[in-house]
């Protein structure tokens, strides 16, 4: 424990008596400069750190969004792209303010369009906009986001876009899932955020994660694939025996999906095998379907299931990142 004459003299330091409120809390109150400067109000949280040799460090959480921020200024003049399509980078490479300065007016079309862009990233708004300049900041907190969490919310939408396509089929009530594929999106580029913001203690969780990203793309693949199947289901005329069988494949194709997801959080060998059965059954149904009669319909689901055995595939990789009783190491070779 330090003693006061070990303190760093050069350093502002004030003396508090310990307190006490009720019959067992102790407390002390907080630096009235401290509390100024930093804007401290009632209901701010604090972020209390214990060390071995006695003291504590006190950090308001609003100050340490402050200095972890990662700030970056494009020269617009010099850039070679279009400014909207370089924000979803640097929002997932996790920048907190990203700043576009020319010496020349912005276009309005230009201004529009980051802001259209900027709704597609969670917690991202366009706070300067004028003839030079305009900032994008980032207020959403990473750490606070888990990536199982966004990855089981892709898979809930994507889930109830065929919850959509069966009950179109099965002439059940559909939904108003309108905002599904931009919510989609948005649940991407936060899971990419939230991967970049990772500090790593093993490879293991590196290797892990590069897998939850790869399926995140198939997954946004996935989507979007469903949403072509929609437009494209409803525009046809299908027979009864043709509705069960794309009923019956999509139905599959969920339980496939809860497959690919778990497994690459939860690595199962029961999982993966029930995912490669699946697929084998719904590879059995596409095949019953006339692909001279419904080429796109065909095709769109022959991609949808490549895209699905992708995403098993990388998730069953995870198994070997596992202490499995079946698995002997060489790692000396």
């Amino acid at each position: 424990m330090k003693a006061l004459e070990e303190f760093d003299s050069s350093k502002d330091i004030e003396t508090r008596k310990v307190q006490k409120l009720g019959s067992s809390s102790l407390f002390i109150t907080l630096p009235k400069k401290w509390i100024n400067k930093w804007s401290i109000k009632p209901g701010d949280k604090i972020l209390i750190e214990v060390s071995d040799d006695g003291s504590l460090k006190l950090l308001a959480e609003k100050v340490k969004l402050i200095i972890n921020k990662k700030s970056i200024k494009i020269d617009v003049d010099s850039l070679k792209q279009p400014m909207p399509s370089i924000i979803p980078c640097l929002y997932s490479l996790g920048y907190d303010e990203i700043v576009f300065e020319s010496k020349k007016p912005l276009m309005q079309k230009d201004i529009e369009d980051i802001i259209d862009v900027t709704k597609q990233m969670v917690g991202s708004e366009v706070t300067e906009a004028s003839d030079g300049r305009i900032k994008v900041e980032c207020l959403l907190d990473s750490e606070k986001v888990g990536l199982e969490s966004l990855l089981r919310r892709m898979l809930n939408v994507i889930s109830k876009k065929v919850d959509d396509i069966v009950a179109y089929i099965t002439n059940e009530p559909i939904k108003d899932n309108l905002n599904n594929n931009e919510d989609l999106k948005r649940i991407y580029f936060m899971l990419l955020r939230r991967v970049m913001s990772i500090k790593y203690d093993t490879s293991k969780n590196i290797t892990k994660n590069f897998f939850i990203v790869m399926n995140s793309i198939l997954l946004l693949n996935t989507g979007n694939l469903i949403d072509k199947l929609t437009k494209l289901i409803k525009s046809e005329e299908l027979t009864e025996t043709e509705k069960g069988v794309i009923k019956d494949t999509l139905q599959k194709v969920n339980d496939l999906l809860d497959e690919v997801v778990m497994t690459v959080l939860f690595p199962s060998i029961k999982r993966v095998s029930n995912g490669i059965m699946l697929i084998k059954q719904v590879k059995y149904n596409i095949s019953t379907l006339d692909d001279k009669k419904y080429p796109l319909l065909f095709n769109y689901l022959q991609d949808l299931i490549a895209s699905l055995e992708s995403a098993l595939d990388n998730s069953s990789c995870t198994l070997f990142l596992e202490d499995m009783p079946w698995i002997e190491r060489n790692l000396t070779a």
